[in-house]
């Protein structure tokens, strides 16, 4: 009875340390770093470079656009000569959708008095308004990553089903 106790905890310890390295797994899976993003951009008035900055976000509801509410930091910065503007996420009235999967800026914030049409805008009414501004972005989106499918899964679940019933035949 004793050999039996001890081949039976044996094998319990085992399938406890299966089921919870299965459980990490699962956990990493799920966690998605290519939900955050760091991007560069620079803009343009016309042909005459004119500005550039960088901002940070990350993407809380996983539909891959980073919105104002979602950015981290933010920052843009224009030389005294041109448009005199040092801009923080605090400065920030609105913010266009930043594409994750693409790398592209979307032009649809509130700005110069339209609802839509701008990359940025503040509060004092400084706003980097299209067809005026060209942005051009340093983004590259993240690799895919590739995800087991459930029948894989399923598959791994029922060989070690398969391995602890001949382990328990053969004691």
């Amino acid at each position: 009875m004793a050999i039996l106790t001890t081949m039976s905890t044996k094998i319990l310890n085992k399938l406890v340390l299966g089921v919870a390295v299965g459980a990490i797994s699962l956990l990493a899976m799920k966690a998605n770093p290519a939900n955050a993003a760091s991007v560069k951009f620079a803009t343009k008035w016309d042909i005459y470079p004119w500005g550039s900055g960088s901002f940070t976000g990350l993407d809380n509801n996983l539909d891959n656009l980073l919105t104002l509410d979602e950015l981290t930091s933010f920052i843009f910065s224009s030389p005294p000569t041109i448009a005199d503007q040092y801009i923080t996420l605090n400065d920030l009235k609105d913010f266009g959708s930043f594409n994750l999967n693409t790398g592209v800026w979307n032009a649809d914030a509130a700005g110069w008095g339209n609802p839509t049409g701008s990359y940025f805008s503040t509060g004092n009414g400084f706003s980097a308004h299209t067809p005026y501004t060209i942005v051009m972005v340093d983004y590259a989106p993240p690799a895919s990553a590739t995800v087991p499918e459930p029948a894989s899964i399923l598959g791994f679940l029922g060989l070690g089903t398969l391995g602890i019933g001949s382990m328990l035949k053969r004691k």
